[in-house]
């Protein structure tokens, strides 16, 4: 819930116009201006969390990596999006019998 101002109000060095949010860490002061009805409570409905998708490549395993590279990773590459993957050419004959 927030605190919602009806009437502008003047409030530490700060003027809260019609409809801005205004603290409500001075329980006193809150139930002043409840009181006055200057100011109301507003439910303030929860929005749903964002998924977010991933933004780093897959790690790889910790080892030496075929160039010679020490920092390089080894292990797989990351998939290409909206790409499938192809699958294995077979190079051999098929053996018929």
């Amino acid at each position: 819930m927030t605190l919602k101002a009806k009437r502008p109000i003047l409030h530490g060095c700060t003027q809260y116009r019609v409809g801005d949010t205004l603290p409500a860490n001075d329980t006193d002061l809150v139930n002043a201006w409840l009181n006055n009805g200057v100011a109301y409570w507003e439910e303030v409905e929860p929005k749903a969390p964002m998924k977010a998708a991933p933004a780093a490549a897959q790690a790889g395993r910790d080892g030496k990596s075929s160039d010679g590279d020490r920092e390089a990773m080894v292990g797989r590459a990351p998939a290409k999006r909206g790409m499938p993957e192809q699958p294995a050419k077979r190079t051999g004959k098929k053996d018929t019998k």
